[in-house]
């Protein structure tokens, strides 16, 4: 360990240069060693793309190392990065800075042949495991350590499909609706759906986990005329409304009972969020969106206000800044896109038709059955076999590479988030996606 005994004599040198300042009553050697702190440098990482003509293309871009806290545990001799840091991020050639108690140097293990200081100017080759060893002033003590980098198998930013199940009797329905399980009475973590054939009989459809079969159960207490896609969960119970403009509730969206409310209304539900239910009903002019917060008592918002064309999907969801939207989409005759109108929930103000903003550049377009659901801070339009996105509350819709549908599914009926995931129905097929950085 010839190298090793440069460093130490390094050691002793600074320690007698220390001394010569020193009286013999001041003179003290320490016994303690440890690191401090690790803050890697900035790293580099290669992107790959593809040129204008579709020819495989890479790029370099730079991840700033400090943003990626190290975390020491001085029980087991171990420094990482909590956080993982980008797929492709070079480990070959780290810096790092490193504050210690002692004398740090490395080596690719400690039966190494040769050791060396480290300074803030090393490149190291964290593709593995490297060993810092701190030397304390007294040159009789040491610390090991093991620094390693964590960095992601995926990229954080894309969203990966996966098959769940095939419920069978779905191909056989004309009409279907997920939605979030109302009760504790079933797997938190999944849907249940409602379903309806060409005869309007419904049913209710559930399963325990992913790999188990899917329950059918008739339901009972709804007309043929009871229609499925309005469908809602609201105040810890399912609600929904016949074609004839009749509301219906469920605590179990088994046994259903018509709901009480003011005669000649008509609504038809669309979304709902934690203070209120909202539906469309028909007036002159045009369309108007009522709410109520007991399904009896419904009120227009904006009062006198009304939107062109029938509502084809709606949502409600909490913005990043913790306002309350409602967004719903329409389209009239033979429009090629959907116009999109938005409201701030609470408060007494004209619908904003989004078709009207300098800003809005990226159409929504009409390809199939519209569902729109909220999801980390962005919209998700599916539409027959398109996935638009919106990171604007809906004015402009996107594709996004990250963000697509899996191969060769047929159109999705219906679409509904919970927790970290989405789900989607696409033929008789459930699938799901998250994130990929939730996985972590």
């Amino acid at each position: 360990m010839k190298q090793l005994t440069y460093v130490l004599a390094a050691v002793f040198a600074v320690a007698s240069a220390f001394v010569a300042c020193k009286s013999d009553d001041e003179l003290e050697y320490s016994s303690d060693c440890y690191i401090k702190s690790v803050v890697l440098g900035n790293l580099s990482r290669t992107i790959y793309s593809k040129t204008s003509s579709g020819a495989d293309t890479t790029y370099s871009v730079t991840v700033t190392g400090s943003s990626f806290p190290m975390s020491i545990n001085h029980v087991e001799g171990t420094i990482t990065n909590a956080t993982p840091l980008p797929i492709n991020t070079d480990l070959t050639r780290v810096t790092a800075t490193v504050s210690s108690q002692g004398l740090v140097v490395y080596a690719t293990d400690a039966d190494a042949e040769s050791w060396a200081q480290l300074t803030s100017k090393d490149t190291l080759d964290l593709s593995s495991p490297l060993l810092l060893r701190v030397i304390a002033t007294d040159g009789l003590s040491h610390r090991d350590y093991h620094i390693s980098l964590k960095m992601r198998q995926d990229e954080a930013d894309k969203y990966t499909w996966t098959q769940l199940s095939t419920v069978s009797r779905l191909g056989e329905h004309t009409a279907v609706k997920m939605l979030v399980p109302a009760s504790g009475g079933m797997e938190a973590s999944l849907p249940l759906i409602l379903s309806s054939d060409a005869d309007g009989a419904c049913y209710v459809s559930s399963t325990a986990s992913a790999s188990s079969d899917w329950a059918e159960t008739p339901c009972k207490g709804l007309p043929a005329t009871a229609d499925v896609s309005t469908a809602v969960c609201f105040g810890g119970a399912y609600w929904l409304t016949s074609t004839d403009g009749h509301l219906y509730t469920s605590a179990d969206a088994v046994e259903w009972d018509e709901e009480p409310q003011t005669e000649g209304l008509a609504p038809k539900l669309f979304a709902a969020s934690s203070s209120a239910l909202y539906a469309s009903v028909a007036v002159s002019g045009g369309t108007a969106v009522v709410c109520s917060a007991d399904g009896s008592t419904w009120q227009q918002m904006p009062t006198e206000d009304t939107i062109d064309g029938e509502i084809e999907a709606g949502v409600t969801y909490t913005q990043a800044n913790g306002n309350r939207r409602v967004l719903v989409a329409t389209a009239a005759g033979a429009a090629q896109t959907f116009d999109i109108w938005s409201l701030l929930e609470g408060y007494e103000k004209t619908w904003t038709l989004f078709s009207d903003d300098e800003l809005y550049t990226y159409r929504l377009p009409k390809s199939g059955q519209l569902s729109i659901v909220a999801y980390n801070n962005r919209l998700f339009a599916f539409n027959g076999t398109a996935l638009h996105i919106s990171d604007d509350n809906g004015i402009n819709w996107k594709t996004d590479s990250y963000a697509t549908l899996p191969d060769g599914i047929d159109e999705v009926r219906s679409a509904a988030t919970i927790g970290e995931y989405i789900y989607l129905l696409a033929g008789n097929q459930l699938w799901q996606t998250r994130l990929n950085s939730y996985g972590e």
